[in-house]
């Protein structure tokens, strides 16, 4: 696996919502599942509220939905650029948890302001770029237990 020195989830989830020049994530999906069900929430990723320890961000939608993520359980990060099944490029961000397997994945919507899809691309790409592999991500709360 390789990644910048500095990788932690928190600078890499404030990285994908800051952007570069007001161009971020943005416009998004989050999905999350489990064996028996899964989940798609449609959001701007631009509301991450982290509680004062950083172990725990709530992602927030406008009219009280919510997730949460325990990220003292996730202990991988990928950045994925695909072709999907009807041929357009599909950006996608996913987060592991000790055993490899997905905990939350956020996908890049199209934009509905077609303007914004090219700087949107560029901006992945630069991510892609910049963290090419499997993100390592260090266990910083060794000692937090179970999500409260």
């Amino acid at each position: 696996m390789t990644a910048p020195a500095d990788a932690a989830l928190r600078s890499i989830l404030e990285e994908c919502r800051d952007g570069v020049g007001g161009v971020g994530f943005n416009e998004v999906v989050v999905m999350l599942e489990s064996t028996a069900a899964s989940a798609e929430v449609y959001m701007d990723f631009d509301d991450l509220r982290f509680t004062p320890d950083g172990r725990i961000v709530t992602l927030m939608v406008p009219g009280g939905t919510h997730m949460h993520l325990d990220m003292s359980k996730i202990r991988e990060a990928e950045f994925i650029h695909t072709t999907n099944e009807q041929g357009l490029p599909s950006y996608q961000l996913w987060m592991r948890d000790g055993d490899g397997k997905p905990a939350m994945r956020v996908y890049l919507r199209k934009s509905d302001v077609d303007a914004t899809n090219p700087p949107r691309h560029n901006f992945f790409m630069a991510l892609l770029d910049k963290y090419p592999g499997k993100i390592a991500l260090p266990d910083d709360f060794r000692a937090a237990g179970e999500h409260p």
